[in-house]
């Protein structure tokens, strides 16, 4: 992408700015989009390339939702009552752990076993359907980016980071909606940015000192800020 060379330049200051020079390595938790592991590959350092376990869950959990109503019955002779749904509860417990042999395995059972449900109950078609596209969706998903997902319930327990939901969560609420989705209120592009700067100040309790040398007059006057218990009046 012509974007590539100034995101890999940006990238680089920012990682330099943070800390981060050689030998360090980096992580880098992605959705697998293909830009962004152009960017990744060509920063002067050793970066691992890690799948979001955000977007993983997402997809499981359209799998899960659509397979709860076809859970019960079943299906072949050494089956559960709750065949289809303990097959997948197993299959979702190997993608967390990263057992790719397992997990594979298990979603050719559970493309199977839907099947079996289809022709069970023709009446449960459509919602058939709706599993197993889900299902399909997160196998070409898993598949696509088959060196990227890890042993996420070992990275929990060491406390290293698995997802960036937070972060996403944020931008979508706060930047998407007032900078993209035609609030009534919205922010321009200078506006969004001291915001962010006056917000960065406040969380390093710098603002004190920046004010001063913005407005010298604070200097001469009791100010409390956020960080500090509620005064009176000068």
């Amino acid at each position: 992408m012509p974007r590539s060379k100034r995101l890999n330049e940006e990238t680089t200051r920012f990682m330099e700015d943070s800390g981060y020079g050689d030998p360090n390595e980096v992580v880098v938790l992605t959705d697998g989009e293909p830009d962004l592991a152009g960017v990744a590959n060509d920063l002067p350092y050793d970066s691992e390339w890690i799948l979001d376990w955000a977007h993983i869950g997402r997809m499981l959990r359209r799998v899960d939702q659509a397979i709860a109503p076809l859970a019960y019955g079943r299906l072949t002779d050494s089956g559960s009552a709750f065949e289809l749904w303990d097959l997948f509860v197993r299959f979702r417990h190997y993608v967390w752990v990263e057992d790719s042999v397992a997990w594979q395995q298990l979603a050719a059972k559970l493309t199977r076993l839907l099947d079996l449900r289809e022709n069970r109950d023709p009446a449960l078609s459509n919602q058939v359907k709706k599993a197993s596209y889900s299902l399909t969706n997160v196998i070409a998903y898993l598949k696509s980016n088959f060196e990227s997902p890890i042993d996420y319930r070992t990275w929990q327990r060491v406390g290293w980071r698995i997802s960036t939901g937070f972060v996403e969560s944020s931008i979508n609420r706060i930047v998407g909606r007032r900078m993209c989705k035609s609030q009534h209120m919205r922010w321009s592009r200078v506006g969004a940015h001291s915001v962010v700067q006056l917000r960065v100040a406040l969380l390093n309790q710098e603002f004190h000192e920046l004010a001063r040398r913005q407005f010298p007059w604070i200097g001469q006057r009791r100010v409390t800020w956020p960080w500090q218990k509620t005064s009176r009046d000068f």
